[in-house]
């Protein structure tokens, strides 16, 4: 019984190690970027002359979550 238990949290700590490696590989995409052109970047870009990023609209959604207490 000892045996199974062992062999079955070895397998979850095996499982549980390779699912956390899944993920998306590539660079991090500037927000707003469309799909197209998300990771097609062959050589790097000099920030200097690179294009602002698309301005982004506030959201105005004022929702009250009821753990709001905690980060007030």
């Amino acid at each position: 019984m000892v045996i199974r238990i062992r062999t079955l949290a070895v397998v979850c700590l095996c499982l549980s190690t390779t699912l956390a490696a899944c993920g998306r590989k590539g660079d991090l995409d500037v927000p707003g970027t469309p799909v197209e052109q998300q990771n097609t970047l062959s050589e790097p870009v000099d920030p200097a002359t690179a294009p602002a990023p698309p301005e982004l609209e506030p959201e105005t959604d004022d929702r009250s979550f009821f753990l709001d207490f905690l980060i007030n």
